[in-house]
């Protein structure tokens, strides 16, 4: 993994985000792709909520970031998390993926997000992400699944 870090969204646009997530009729037009993570600070003890895309299958929803991001780092420490899917809020346990497990889930993931699949400038053959092209985006991304709470 590389330490490059990426563009990090302006903050008002995640206040803009987090509030359009929260309002019933807004909601619907941004939240079908993109949820509120809330994560408790390993060093602070305070709890932060951050806009992110996720694909979700079941009770299991997957979420990924740049490496230099710090949340994932959070819920690493603390993996207890909570989630606002679809104008619902939901409880869970977060894992960060390993090397073995991350490259089916980043696919899965970019197979449901067409659309940060092809700003990564990853093709798809026979309905699947090239896997040399997930690999390769993997060097310095970050893939987190959470198991939903029944």
């Amino acid at each position: 993994m590389t330490s490059e870090p990426r563009r990090t969204p302006p903050r008002w646009l995640n206040r803009l985000m987090r509030l359009m997530l929260r309002t019933p009729g807004l909601q619907r037009l941004v939240g079908r792709s993109t949820a509120l993570l809330t994560f408790v600070g390993r060093k602070s003890g305070k709890s932060y909520t951050t806009p992110i895309s996720y694909s979700q299958r079941g009770e299991r929803v997957i979420l990924t970031c740049h490496e230099s991001r710090q949340w994932w780092r959070n819920v690493r420490s603390n993996p207890r998390v909570r989630l606002r899917l679809a104008g619902k809020e939901r409880t869970g346990i977060a894992c960060v993926a390993d090397e073995e497990s991350a490259p089916a889930m980043f696919a899965e993931f970019l197979t449901d997000q067409r659309m940060i699949a092809r700003a990564l400038a990853i093709s798809f053959e026979n309905g699947a992400p090239r896997a040399e092209q997930v690999a390769a985006a993997l060097e310095d991304t970050v893939v987190v699944a959470v198991g939903l709470d029944p």
